[in-house]
């Protein structure tokens, strides 16, 4: 299995936006890989993490116009962000 981890800082201004943007985006991610979770904890900070079952489905299905737009998002929308495939 391949792991990808988003992390970042949800901005104050924004979190509302975030939460719009990302459950619209979530149906659309889901059927591309494993599993997809999104996690935020009190201080903002989220976590998303994305698995794929092979490492071809992650190069096939990561760099597809679903996941660059929820990367787009994240990005505008949050701090600190970081991606990391394990």
């Amino acid at each position: 299995m391949e792991t990808v981890v988003i992390s970042a800082s949800i901005s104050d201004k924004k979190k509302s936006e975030f939460f719009q943007v990302m459950e619209s985006l979530k149906t659309l991610v889901k059927k591309y890989c494993k599993k997809f979770e999104i996690k935020v904890a009190e201080d903002n900070s989220m976590i998303i993490r994305i698995i794929f079952d092979k490492k071809e489905d992650l190069e096939k299905n990561f760099y597809n116009k679903e996941f660059t737009i929820l990367k787009g998002s994240v990005r505008s929308l949050c701090n600190n962000v970081s991606i990391e495939i394990n």
